[in-house]
């Protein structure tokens, strides 16, 4: 991508704004990343850039990058905090799973794309390079979950997998669901041949999947919330895990 200090053109802001819908991202393969941090952290990654914008105050940061106003980049974002930087992103091509060693999480129809950034971000904090999603999970290319996993996104590999599937791939594996009747996560021992699934924020693990389950766990609670947020859990079990295995 080269650099210029043309302003974005009309129309390739209408076709940059398309890419807040979840079928014109996968229609166009491309998605959007927006923020300093990140966008520093996307330049050292793999993924492929289309383009870069960045104001005035951030070219020096971004020299690569397209000059424009942060009214021009406001226009594409959705976020509701102005980015002085955004990019167009090429959406990586499948990859495949490799086997490290290490259990694996599959989470069954996460629907807040904060809580689905906020666990990539834990997952690459424990050293995960891989996660497993239901196809009714949010897709992880919408702006707040990228945003929400601060650059994580370019190191965990996604795949979306129905259960039944997922489960014939892995059918040595023991599954552990984490459900609020469960045992306490002190008394469970995990295997490292373990198949963690986090649910829904509101629902929980579907009830299919908790009929296919080994082992049921919690997290102990000592207060009055109803339930603990999905990211703040998995970054939990992640912890406790690292303790096990």
């Amino acid at each position: 991508y080269k650099s210029n200090n043309m302003s974005i053109s009309k129309t390739e802001i209408k076709k940059f704004t398309l890419l807040n819908r979840k079928s014109k991202r996968k229609e166009l393969g491309l998605f959007i990343v927006e923020g300093e941090k990140i966008c520093l952290e996307l330049i050292k990654s793999n993924i492929i850039i289309e383009a870069i914008y960045a104001t005035k105050k951030l070219i020096e940061k971004f020299p690569t990058a397209q000059e424009c106003t942060e009214k021009e980049l406001s226009r594409i974002s959705k976020l509701k905090n102005n980015s002085e930087v955004l990019a167009i992103c090429k959406i990586p091509p499948k990859s495949k799973y490799i086997d490290d060693q290490k259990p694996i999480l599959y989470l069954d129809n996460i629907s807040d794309p904060g809580n689905l950034g906020s666990i990539l971000r834990s997952l690459d904090w424990f050293g995960y390079k891989q996660v497993f999603c239901s196809k009714e999970t949010v897709d992880q290319y919408n702006n707040k979950a990228v945003m929400a996993s601060m650059g994580s996104i370019f190191r965990v590999k996604i795949f979306h997998l129905d259960f039944n599937d997922f489960k014939k791939k892995f059918h040595n594996h023991t599954i552990y669901i984490a459900d609020i009747k469960g045992e306490n996560i002190d008394s469970t021992k995990f295997i490292q041949n373990s198949i963690i699934v986090i649910g829904n924020e509101s629902n929980g693990v579907s009830e299919d999947i908790k009929k296919q389950s080994n082992r049921n766990f919690k997290i102990p609670g000592f207060g009055f919330a109803e339930s603990l947020n999905a990211g703040v859990a998995t970054g939990i079990i992640l912890q406790e895990l690292s303790k096990n295995i």
